[in-house]
């Protein structure tokens, strides 16, 4: 591994002179300077270079044969030879023998026309071949899994799948089976390749030998145009690079140049797939507008002119509720709308956890992904990443693999328990983890510390007590978790959460609700929440699906989505990034912030915003946390924010009443895109309960079946599964399709709560 500390080597390539760090593989030194060596089987990502596929050999004087260049490191005074007659014999006997069997079918192949052989044939290959017999030939295409399709004979033996399958998701599913011209990928069991990143193989493929089969003879290279955005499919923050086809999105992939500060090119299949969701038949396509006339689809126009209407009488009391997920811009924008609104200022604010325990963690030095490859100790407190934000996974594993020892500390059950020092805690009780946690800590001097946000807000006596542990450790910092795409963006511009205009709602002292991407009848409090909107003067709801708002609205003005859309998201991390629009594949809808400045032209008080990149650039100018940034400072890598307000200390939450304690899990695998996804329909995560088998048995209940939840905020019948991993005395509620209001068990506050949990008869089912 190369080291950034070291006086640098000095050596001759080609005849040119070429500085590298000591350690820097020859072939990234010549990349560095412009000269390319072909390669199929390297990939830095993955870990040390096993050169299995020859392609690089080089000529090196003073070393007996050729050698691999991925494999050689830089040596002071090291003379190498890329093109000379040897290395280009050797690179066209590698070729010639890799495509003695390969199919040329590149004109109906996927890979046809970004294919990293083909284009490595035309620039280093022979031209011609001198193979006559025939090639291999089999049944086409093997599913490795429901969404990754193998083409045996494309194959090349690279290894780079198999190495992503063993050393980067540490899944061990992949190898490679039987010897010789019978070698093929597949799973050690024979059962399909599952798992949270399966896709990255796709994109790790040098070839067309595995494909995704939801993108399969959809499109081809010259028919598209791809843009680089970012995920937001959880508080991460993966940059993506976006398909585009005759204006709709067909594939989803990692960015062609990692951005190793945050994802490293990779990005989990829930991000990857999600995208058919955007035609689910939830999408709400046209305005829909109820008057006298009855309820009905109006043009773009007219809706936004009716908004205006019943915004501009006197007197009028009108709230503003921000959801998930909106843009800097858009909470921006909605901000500037609330001061604009009839005479009074509207109250902005947005659906999330209240924070007034949060405050001495957020005050921490924050870190970056790319941070956390190095430290020397990394802890995760609460939460799970591996289903809430499953590519901090992969950084947390590479940073194990480098050394660092990892804790995971909490009362949920994580796919890292195995690989890490797991810390089971007995749920509502973190605090009594601090000892251990400070132990662990104790001689760090880079130590990453991972925090939830939903599980300490929950136990501000816990996030306390371990923000003074970290606080004590020189060196260490934190990353919290949000809960929320859009919480750390809309937080950093001031807009708290939605506590008081719950009140307000209920009291009837609300004229006017705008909800944008908002649905608080689905989350916590939903039941308080509906009630509350039936006192309501009237909804007016922006939104890009339906919700349990939509049939309450008297206005619905349909939304873009983040792959539509210009702007800015916030990634957990505190790093600004720029979303880009993919498509547009509504035509009657628009983007938040789009709609908003629509709304203060018909207002008679129009912002000076005419892009988001207007709207950033004032945001920045008023808000300290985004200060000296810009969509140029941004960029495609992103820019760190700033810290923001951090709030305040606030008392232990006890969870109240009899019961079992409510432990809240969300995976992104089991949220409304994944459930609105045909794609990923053989992956989707159910909503269901957990229980220990004591707390099972004590029901008469086992796995398949389903029993009644019942808390103070609301009940519902879910399916059941019993896992030996969890807790007794608690309830581990795994929410996400939202159309089954598991959440809305929870009070509005995300607070502590316990529920009973009764078996519910088959004649209950059935009827």
């Amino acid at each position: 591994m190369a080291d950034p500390h070291e006086a640098p080597v000095t050596l001759t390539i080609n005849g040119t002179t070429v500085e590298a760090p000591r350690g820097t593989m020859l072939v990234d030194a010549a990349k560095a300077a412009g000269i390319e060596i072909p390669i199929f089987c390297y990939e830095p990502r993955l870990g040390a270079p096993i050169g299995a596929c020859r392609m690089c050999l080089v000529e090196v004087e003073g070393m007996r044969g050729l050698q691999t260049a991925c494999s050689t490191p830089v040596a002071p005074d090291m003379v190498v030879k890329t093109e000379s007659p040897e290395a280009k014999d050797a690179q066209d006997g590698v070729l010639e023998l890799l495509l003695a069997n390969h199919p040329l079918d590149c004109p109906v192949c996927d890979k046809g026309g970004e294919c990293p052989l083909q284009d490595r044939t035309f620039r280093f290959g022979p031209g011609e071949t001198r193979t006559l017999e025939p090639k291999n030939h089999f049944p086409k295409p093997l599913d490795l899994s429901p969404l990754v399709a193998l083409d045996r004979e494309r194959c090349i033996s690279c290894f780079r799948c198999v190495r992503f399958s063993q050393e980067v998701a540490e899944d061990g599913q992949l190898t490679f089976q039987e010897r010789g011209d019978h070698s093929e990928i597949a799973t050690f069991s024979g059962d399909p390749y599952e798992g949270r990143f399966t896709g990255n193989t796709i994109d790790l493929c040098p070839v067309g030998a595995l494909t995704s089969n939801p993108y399969r003879f959809v499109s081809r290279p010259w028919d598209i145009k791809n843009t680089p955005s970012v995920c937001a499919g959880c508080s991460m923050g993966c940059n993506v690079e976006i398909t585009e086809r005759d204006n709709e999105i067909k594939r989803l992939t990692g960015r062609a140049a990692p951005t190793m500060a945050v994802e490293e090119g990779w990005i989990c299949d829930r991000g990857r797939w999600g995208y058919p969701a955007l035609r689910s038949a939830d999408r709400i396509t046209a305005p829909l507008l109820v008057d006298g006339v009855g309820r009905r689809s109006v043009p773009l126009e007219r809706a936004v002119a009716e908004v205006a209407g019943r915004l501009i009488k006197p007197g009028l009391r009108v709230g503003i509720l921000l959801g998930d997920p909106l843009t800097v811009e858009d909470g921006f924008l909605a901000l500037e709308l609330a001061d604009r609104v009839s005479d009074q200022p509207a109250v902005v604010r947005r659906l999330g956890i209240p924070g007034d325990g949060l405050g001495p963690l957020r005050a921490l030095p924050g870190a970056q992904m790319d941070e956390v490859d190095h430290a020397d100790a990394v802890i995760v407190v609460g939460g799970d990443p591996s289903t809430q934000q499953p590519v901090a996974e992969l950084r947390i594993r590479k940073a194990r693999r480098h050394g660092a020892p990892v804790a995971m500390v909490g009362p949920r059950p994580t796919a890292l328990d195995h690989a890490c020092e797991a810390l089971r805690t007995v749920p509502g009780h973190l605090v009594d983890a601090t000892a251990a946690i400070r132990d662990r800590l104790a001689g760090s001097t880079s130590a990453v510390v991972f925090w939830d946000e939903a599980d300490m807000a929950a136990e501000p006596d816990a996030a306390s007590a371990i923000a003074q542990a970290i606080a004590a450790t020189p060196g260490a910092r934190a990353i919290e978790m949000s809960a929320d795409v859009s919480g750390p963006g809309l937080r950093a511009l001031g807009i708290d959460t939605a506590c008081d205009l719950l009140a307000a709602a209920e009291a009837g002292d609300i004229d006017v609700l705008i909800t944008i991407n908002a649905d608080p009848t689905a989350g916590p409090g939903g039941d308080r929440w509906a009630q509350a909107l039936s006192a309501v003067g009237e909804i007016i709801e922006f939104s890009a699906f339906r919700t349990g708002v939509t049939d309450r609205a008297s206005l619905v003005v349909p939304l873009l989505t983040p792959l539509e859309v210009e702007g800015v998201l916030v990634s957990m991390a505190g790093r600004a990034q720029r979303l880009r629009p993919g498509a547009r594949e509504v035509e009657q809808a628009a983007g938040a912030w789009e709609v908003i400045i629509g709304l203060t032209h018909r207002l008679g008080r129009p912002v000076p915003d005419r892009t988001p990149a207007q709207a950033f650039s004032r945001a920045a100018a008023v808000h300290a946390p985004f200060a000296g940034l810009s969509y140029e400072v941004i960029g495609t890598e992103g820019a760190v924010v700033a810290p923001g307000e951090v709030g305040t200390a606030a008392g232990r939450r006890e969870p109240p009443g009899e019961g079992l304690a409510i432990v809240p899990c969300m995976p992104v695998f089991g949220d409304a895109t994944a459930h609105r996804s045909d794609a990923l329909a053989s992956v989707v995560e159910r909503t269901h309960v957990g229980l220990s088998p004591a707390e099972a048995d004590r029901l008469g209940v086992r796995t398949e079946a389903r029993v009644r939840v019942t808390t103070p905020f609301g009940e519902a019948v879910l399916p059941l599964e019993v896992d030996s991993r969890l807790h007794e005395g608690a309830v581990y509620l795994v929410a996400g399709d939202p159309a089954l209001r598991a959440l809305a068990l929870l009070p509005h506050d995300r607070g502590p709560v316990r529920a009973t949990v009764t078996a519910v008869t088959r004649e209950e089912v059935t009827a």
